[in-house]
């Protein structure tokens, strides 16, 4: 699935996508959006309840309802499908950056690391810092493009792990 080939020499160190705590607050919103329906049911039933009588109500609304779970569980795939497709590569020459912008739009981006001049990381706000996620910035030497590692789990050992990779680097003739 990795959309990028190695060189003969070149090693994976690490193979990162967003922490499993992001994905699951975003698919969150996927199935409040599917309980919605059942919300609607009970307000029907509460206000009206001579309204399960009519003989086209249920099926008029269980069609509804089917077509709204099919809406929901689309965007949660789209959720998913964003998450698993969103890859960070760092490797013994090269940091690989792979991000799905939109269903039909990747951007990959390739650094060497002797490009890398500084690498910082971020864990902004409760959540991240509790459930031990941020995000690792790389900068370049061509100040044009920068790498983000957004909402990586245990970011400080992956900055770390790069400071590391680009060390080796260098040393090697």
């Amino acid at each position: 699935m990795l959309s990028f080939t190695l060189s003969p020499n070149e090693n994976v160190l690490a193979i990162l996508r967003r922490h499993k705590f992001v994905l699951a607050v975003r698919l969150l919103k996927a199935v409040a959006v599917a309980i919605f329906p059942l919300l609607v049911l009970f307000i029907l039933v509460l206000l009206s309840p001579a309204w399960t009588d009519e003989p086209a109500a249920g099926p008029v609304f269980w069609y509804f309802t089917s077509l709204f779970w099919l809406v929901a569980w689309c965007w949660g795939f789209l959720i998913w499908l964003d998450w698993y497709l969103d890859i960070w590569v760092l490797t013994n020459q090269r940091v690989i950056s792979i991000e799905q912008r939109r269903l039909f739009d990747r951007q990959v981006l390739s650094c060497n690391l002797d490009k890398v001049q500084s690498v910082t990381t971020t864990a902004a706000g409760t959540l991240p810092t509790f459930f031990h996620y941020g995000n690792v910035e790389i900068k370049t030497a061509d100040e044009t493009s920068r790498l983000a590692f957004e909402q990586i789990p245990d970011p400080q050992p992956i900055q770390d792990k790069i400071l590391q990779a680009h060390q080796e680097y260098i040393k090697k003739p």
